[in-house]
């Protein structure tokens, strides 16, 4: 890839330019090949005439290989996409099915970012099986915060009396050398620092292998997590700070989300069993699920990923505010007394099935009562239905 493309790809992961001027200035770079007797590119648009910013992610796919930030380059997409439909005329009830094929087409681009930086960085030809358990560093018993960052594969969390690691996958064999698995783990992805303990290998390290982490902490550590294109699951009693993903699943259980930043550009979020969540929750184009929690402030943001909150605990003080741009919204089974609940959806359908005191007035009315004095239950979407039951 050219210097220019690079520059231009930098640029955009920098959010200096649009996804729409970064394509402009490919198009014309692309313009200047085919002048140079280079060979004919497509245009890539659509009937319609609009692009689908085909001839950008072709040339990131090739920066992801120079290092640049992937997750720069889908933030950015982002909010390409969310400006975008804000500028959209309501009425074309078929945005929603474009949006949704354009969060598929990107989960296919971003899964092959991963494994077009897993082929030539993550997994070399010589790669061999391991699956090891990685002895306790020293000083971990008083060690309360944990930085858990696996770019090519899985990370799951449990609740346990100590620490205890294992690790499984696949790393090359020149990179272990003559050193056990365990050993060469323990030297390059364990280390300490500022009280917190690091493990696993960031999208900087100059080390990538395809593994997956099982760990177990004890009761109350805090816990921040990353990965590129793999699942991140959390269960038991611990205070999670961070988790961000790409494209890979995020589940929570039974853990504390208070003030949490939570972020999935077009993996699924699950949160189960949470006693008392307050934290805001951000998708692209993956769903976000709550259920069996108890509420207290939340805020669900997605662009057209589905949002389902449901068989939950409110209260008083809870206050849910939940947006999609071309979503749906599933409320139901909530049960309690409610300070305010938004939905609000600009192309999706609202469902709200709300458990609640009703009294009949006449044949055309009927009173419902289950939030506390002043509490308000407010559904708007601009082209979609919205249905109470």
């Amino acid at each position: 890839m050219s210097d220019s493309r690079t520059m231009i790809l930098q640029m955009l992961a920098e959010g200096k330019i649009t996804v729409e001027e970064s394509e402009r200035l490919l198009k014309a770079l692309n313009k200047e090949d085919d002048a140079r007797g280079s060979g004919s590119r497509n245009d890539n648009r659509n009937s319609n005439g609009q692009s689908p910013y085909i001839n950008v992610f072709p040339n990131i796919l090739e920066a992801a290989k120079l290092g640049l930030n992937i997750r720069d380059i889908a933030e950015t997409i982002h909010q390409t996409v969310h400006q975008t439909i804000k500028q959209v005329e309501p009425g074309r009830r078929e945005l929603k099915e474009k949006m949704k094929e354009f969060g598929n087409w990107m989960e296919d681009v971003v899964e092959a970012m991963a494994t077009e930086l897993t082929n030539h960085n993550g997994l070399p030809i010589d790669s061999m099986s391991v699956d090891f358990i990685v002895p306790a560093p020293k000083g971990v018993e008083n060690i309360k915060s944990f930085v858990i960052e696996n770019i090519y594969g899985e990370i799951r969390i449990n609740e346990g009396s100590s620490f205890k690691l294992l690790v499984n996958g696949q790393v090359g064999k020149h990179i272990i050398g003559e050193m056990q698995s365990s050993e060469w783990f323990s030297n390059n992805a364990i280390r300490i620092k500022d009280d917190k303990l690091y493990i696993g290998f960031n999208e900087n390290a100059s080390i990538k292998a395809l593994i997956d982490l099982n760990l177990t902490l004890p009761t109350g550590s805090k816990l921040i997590c990353k990965t590129i294109n793999s699942a991140v699951k959390i269960k038991g009693n611990f205070d999670v700070e961070t988790v961000k993903t790409i494209s890979g699943n995020i589940r929570i259980d039974e853990a504390n989300i208070t003030d949490s930043d939570i972020d999935s550009v077009n993996g699924v979020i699950q949160i189960e069993n949470i006693k008392n969540i307050k934290t805001q929750i951000k998708s692209t184009s993956g769903d976000i699920l709550i259920r069996k929690c108890g509420l207290n402030k939340l805020k669900v943001n997605s662009v057209n990923g589905d949002v389902y909150i449901g068989e939950s605990n409110i209260s008083l003080e809870t206050e849910v505010n939940a947006i999609t741009t071309a979503s749906d919204i599933n409320i139901e089974k909530l049960e309690g007394p409610w300070k305010s609940v938004e939905a609000t959806s600009r192309k999706g359908e609202i469902i709200v099935n709300w458990k609640g005191n009703s009294t009949p007035v006449n044949s055309q009315r009927v009173n419902i009562k289950s939030g506390g004095e002043g509490a308000t239950l407010y559904a708007e979407s601009v082209s979609g239905n919205i249905k109470f039951h």
